[in-house]
């Protein structure tokens, strides 16, 4: 039987700003929330059209440190060179910061981007 959704989940040291860095640099939407439920909170960004979703938490009681690595990448493909253009303005414009990636493969047709607590997204310019 094939899974329907993906969701991926990160802790994160600031809820609001990691909502809304990553929705206005990818034009995700906030889907749902909760707040302390046994001691989280968080949000669920991503959009209607695609079957995967990101979620931030926060636990109030016991704090838990991001701790991505350099090669922790979520990668996204935009096949459409205006439109990966596009992105990689908002990005910016978000905040994140553009960084080499570790591994060049990724340099090759893309960017990589990092946000303030060190997750990477790169965005690709072809099709997956």
């Amino acid at each position: 039987m094939a899974f329907t959704h993906m969701r991926i989940a990160r802790p994160v040291t600031d809820l609001e700003k990691s909502f809304r860095r990553w929705s206005q640099g990818l034009g995700l939407v906030k889907l749902a929330a909760f707040t302390d439920h046994a001691g989280f909170s968080g949000i669920m960004l991503g959009r209607e059209d695609v079957p995967w979703h990101l979620e931030f938490t926060v636990c109030h009681e016991h704090p838990v440190a991001p701790s991505p690595c350099n090669e922790d990448l979520l990668v996204l493909y935009y096949p459409d060179k205006a439109e990966w253009q596009r992105v990689c303005a908002t990005l910016d414009a978000a905040g994140f910061i553009q960084t080499p990636s570790f591994n060049p493969y990724w340099d090759i047709n893309g960017r990589t981007w990092m946000d303030h607590d060190g997750y990477r997204v790169v965005v690709q310019n072809q099709a997956w």
